[in-house]
């Protein structure tokens, strides 16, 4: 008997792999999602903890716990604490002591931006830390950015923050800061 042979065809590996892929596209497209999750509120004992590593002697323990508080907003702090001003009146010695290092000086300026009334008597400290050229830059920049989020109560000082953005002497990142400084408390 003659048998004849049939040629059967294979699918190409291209058109597999373009299959595949767009199978696990279609499968992972549920999960995508743009909206970002919110933070969760602090707890009381996360705070707590912040409170205490802001008088650690170590800076770079001081700069982490500073740099946790700068990301949170007042009114998250305000569930959790009885007196944010201790807060801001940590931060501000903290900004105002020239011994402590730069980073964490900067991060505690940016820490007091964030938290409004209780750190408006300490915005003519900032104000002048902001415009005292013999600061380092990035503690400049940090006082720029917590004028900025300070808001209204922070308009006082749009001229000082004009100056240092039309000052060309003043380092980029500070003038940087400055910017959106300004285009924050004018609005």
């Amino acid at each position: 008997m003659v048998t004849t042979h049939r040629h059967t065809s294979k699918p190409s590996g291209f058109i597999l792999y373009a299959l595949a892929f767009i199978f696990s596209f279609f499968l992972a497209l549920p999960w995508v999602s743009a909206k970002e999750t919110p933070k969760p509120p602090p707890q009381p004992w996360q705070i707590e903890g912040i409170l205490a590593a802001l008088d650690d002697s170590y800076p770079k323990v001081k700069l982490y716990a500073l740099d946790k508080l700068a990301r949170y907003k007042l009114q998250d702090l305000k569930s959790v604490l009885k007196k944010p001003e201790e807060i801001a009146q940590k931060s501000a010695n903290i900004l105002n002591d020239e011994k402590e290092y730069l980073d964490v000086r900067g991060t505690a300026a940016r820490a007091l931006g964030n938290l409004g009334q209780a750190a408006t008597k300490y915005i003519p400290d900032i104000a002048n830390i902001l415009k005292d050229e013999k600061v380092k830059a990035n503690v400049r920049s940090g006082a720029a950015a917590a004028l900025g989020n300070l808001g209204q109560v922070a308009t006082k000082y749009i001229p000082d923050i004009a100056n240092i953005l039309k000052d060309e002497k003043v380092d980029s990142s500070v003038r940087s800061s400055a910017a959106v400084a300004l285009g924050k408390l004018c609005l």
